[in-house]
């Protein structure tokens, strides 16, 4: 079946995302204001097939997960997304319906997250399908929350439950074997996460630090330490997992590894005063999200991670999933 051209796909498919000051994608550039008192919040990332996908993950799952994964940095530093930009690589095998259902998927996260598409570019990537999204939010000045503010005597906190995405990802490659009914939840968790919109707002007012956790909990618990100068004690014991996680872990004790460093969690990783966690804990239920501590920020200054299991030092050789 012939497909359609590049401008065609644009006017047909790609238009209809953007926004009113996006000029329906007709120029080249947009026009994004930015509301009185704020301040603009700009990050990037793509996801590549056979990296941060697998090449039979439905399309529409991998717009959605490409755009999630750029909103939970956004979330992470107690800003509001509102707008993306995207440079879409597409495979010589896609067609139409490849190209409908992508950006159907597309269609489905704007509305969920309230975004709109600002403009990009399509170009020819003949043999694995290459999503970069560009992202911005707004966030109130004064308080945007980057890596660099966690000081000793913080505590170390997770938003929602860590390892569903890791475990997820091993279940989509068939490297842990589950029953049929428990295998669709799993599958779920690593292409579609659930990064917490409404807990921005509890960052912006109460954390000290920030950021998102993409690439594992410990190695993502490093890079804060290391911009921040301080080291981080994490009691493993006191990481949030969802029943069906600790379900494998009961019977593989090894996952823990997946849960530790496997990262795709898009949960966000913060440092709180002990005088403010009341109010972040409250701030985040009345908006929905849970909250668990699961550590505390020492001021020695190493950027080391000291993991313990109920007061029993641990040791972790892997911390993070490595891009190279």
């Amino acid at each position: 079946m012939k497909r359609s051209g590049e401008f065609e796909w644009i006017s047909r498919y790609l238009s209809p995302l953007a926004g009113e000051n996006s000029f329906q994608l007709k120029d080249d550039a947009a026009l994004l204001p930015v509301p009185d008192g704020s301040e603009l919040v700009v990050t990037q990332d793509a996801v590549l097939e056979n990296i941060h996908f697998l090449s039979d993950d439905p399309v529409d799952t991998v717009a959605q997960k490409a755009l999630r994964v750029n909103v939970s940095d956004i979330i992470a530093k107690g800003a509001k997304p509102f707008a993306y930009s995207m440079a879409l690589g597409v495979p010589d095998s896609w067609e139409d319906h490849e190209m409908l259902r992508f950006c159907k998927g597309l269609e489905a996260d704007q509305q969920q997250y309230g975004l709109s598409l600002t403009g990009g570019d399509t170009y020819r990537s003949p043999e694995r399908l290459c999503v970069s999204i560009t992202m911005f939010g707004t966030v109130t000045k004064g308080q945007y929350k980057s890596r660099m503010g966690a000081r000793a005597g913080d505590l170390l906190v997770v938003s929602g439950t860590i390892g569903d995405g890791a475990i997820g990802l091993k279940v989509a490659t068939g490297e842990l074997l589950v029953k049929a009914g428990e295998a669709k939840n799993h599958l779920s968790a690593y292409r579609l996460p659930n990064p917490p919109l409404p807990l921005a707002k509890a960052i912006a007012n109460h954390a000290t630090a920030s950021m998102d956790i993409s690439d594992g909990l410990l190695g993502d618990c490093r890079k804060l330490c290391e911009a921040s100068n301080v080291s981080a004690r994490i009691e493993r014991s006191q990481i949030p997992l969802s029943g069906a996680v600790e379900k494998q872990i009961k019977a593989d004790e090894n996952l823990w590894d997946a849960v530790l460093a496997g990262g795709d969690d898009y949960q966000c990783l913060c440092t709180v005063s002990p005088e403010q966690w009341q109010a972040f804990q409250i701030a985040a239920l009345d908006d929905g999200i849970s909250v668990s501590e699961i550590g505390k920020i020492t001021g020695d200054g190493a950027s080391k991670i000291y993991l313990t299991n109920n007061g029993v030092s641990l040791s972790q050789t892997v911390e993070s999933f490595t891009h190279f």
